[in-house]
């Protein structure tokens, strides 16, 4: 892969710097874009508990009504995924279109605005799951529509699955789905989320539009500590489990973890550092070159200027829960750290166990892993029919943008589907500053207004490439 040049891969990706302009757009598409995101938004589907099956029958009507072929499948009471087919009229293997009904929960009292209200405010659109990912759902739902209505010749089918229970995986979605719809296995390629359209920072072009071909993998770890307990009033000499387990969290925070490129991260930041100015792009520059690991001082530029990008090329390991005591005046007798590791797709991971168990250098806390490969291959990049098709579809959106591929920092289920042999591309319809994008899983999440129907034709526009 590293024989791989710059050039060719920009050649057969259709790269050029001409400015990316939001297109004019229908009334009435827009309004009908608006309406079916509004129903989505306002079925609060926060996982746990998930309901997903209300979310799933607004979509199922929507899909009826255009005499498209839609079941709803409930592993669970309550827990709804839908499959529908948009009949072709070749012999082309069908192309899976997949998006998540479920969100993250939202407390109210985070937010400025109703989380499960689509509300319009000073030029955004705010809601729980508009970004992730009722917004995908929506406008595939509204692709298959038109494309219905349009009756022209497909070349294969299309199957369009909205799930359950991505958030959380606990096996009321496409893992069950893949398990018992033998037809997801016969897709050939796979649009999820995952992808990047970044618009720039003062919102007037939109800078790429970045496949995602390859993703960082989650993985939990667990610390525990254990002690006699006892009560506070008489602490006992050595440190109560609470004392130790912090001390290790601490240790494992402190850890660092090597930059390195697979080589999905090498391609896209070789895309990426011609077309960024100033210092991060003097990194960039200078990371690109490297033909092994990343100069460390240039990644460590980019750490302090994009995290985000800077986290494509390492695996991390971040305390995100603790669970200890019962009561103030009890020392607990367990205590116990979550650590949410993204991992690199080709990690080896027991490696990576025995640097933990190193970093918490005590023998009395137990680390307890999943130590399974990632096993997370890329999706083919370059001169094929997904980059073609994508080429093709954003110049009709957003003439001039470059196409490039792109390995995503978070999981999505499109590890998944690459492990049951489909390949799977990551998309965002919506064009996003990355200040944008990380209100995606926090209060107030929001994507700007100008944004919607552009990221619905590009949906649209990509499925009828794909179909020709």
């Amino acid at each position: 892969m590293r024989a791989l040049s710059l050039c060719l891969v920009l050649v057969a990706l259709g790269c050029s710097h001409a400015s990316g302009k939001t297109p004019a757009t229908s009334p009435g598409a827009d309004q009908e874009m608006r309406t079916l995101l509004t129903e989505l938004v306002a079925v609060n589907t926060s996982n746990p508990p998930g309901n997903e099956t209300a979310a799933a029958r607004i979509a199922e009507r929507w899909l009826r009504e255009a005499a498209i072929e839609v079941e709803l499948f409930e592993p669970a009471p309550g827990r709804g995924n839908l499959l529908a087919r948009l009949k072709g009229h070749g012999g082309g293997r069908p192309l899976l279109v997949l998006a998540h009904l479920d969100t993250v929960p939202a407390r109210r009292e985070e937010w400025s605005t109703d989380p499960w209200t689509l509300t319009e405010r000073d030029g955004f659109l705010y809601g729980r799951g508009v970004q992730d990912n009722k917004g995908m759902a929506a406008a595939s739902v509204l692709a298959l529509r038109r494309l219905q209505r349009e009756k022209g010749r497909r070349s294969r089918d299309i199957l369009l699955y909205l799930g359950a229970d991505e958030e959380v995986g606990g096996g009321h979605g496409l893992e069950w789905m893949l398990a018992n719809r033998p037809e997801l296995r016969e897709a050939e390629f796979a649009l999820n989320e995952g992808g990047l359209t970044e618009l720039s920072e003062d919102r007037r072009q939109v800078r790429f539009v970045a496949l995602q071909a390859s993703e960082r993998v989650s993985r939990n770890v667990v610390l525990r500590a254990t002690g006699p307990g006892g009560h506070s009033s008489a602490p006992p000499v050595t440190a109560n489990p609470l004392v130790r387990l912090a001390a290790a969290v601490a240790r494992v925070g402190a850890l660092p973890f090597p930059a390195r490129l697979t080589p999905a991260a090498r391609l896209h930041i070789q895309a990426r550092a011609p077309m960024t100015e100033g210092e991060l792009g003097d990194a960039l520059k200078r990371i690109a070159a490297s033909p092994d690991a990343p100069p460390q001082e240039a990644v460590d530029t980019v750490a302090k200027l994009d995290p985000a990008l800077a986290a494509v090329m390492r695996t991390t390991c971040v305390p995100t829960l603790f669970h200890s005591g019962t009561r103030s005046n009890v020392i607990p007798a367990t205590a116990e750290a979550t650590l949410n590791c993204r991992l690199l797709p080709d990690e080896d991971v027991p490696a990576l166990q025995a640097r933990l168990v190193a970093a918490v250098a005590d023998d009395s806390v137990e680390v307890r892993m999943d130590t399974r490969s990632p096993h997370s291959p890329m999706s083919p990049v370059g001169d094929n029919a997904v980059f073609r098709a994508a080429k093709a579809a954003a110049a009709r959106i957003w003439p001039g943008v470059p196409i490039i591929p792109r390995q995503s920092t978070g999981t999505t289920e499109s590890a998944m589907l690459r492990r049951a042999g489909i390949h799977a591309y990551g998309i965002d319809l919506f064009a996003l500053t990355p200040e944008d994008a990380r209100t995606a899983h926090a209060p107030n999440e929001r994507v700007p207004v100008a944004s919607l129907q552009p990221g619905a034709e590009f949906v649209y526009q990509l499925l009828r490439e794909l179909t020709k």
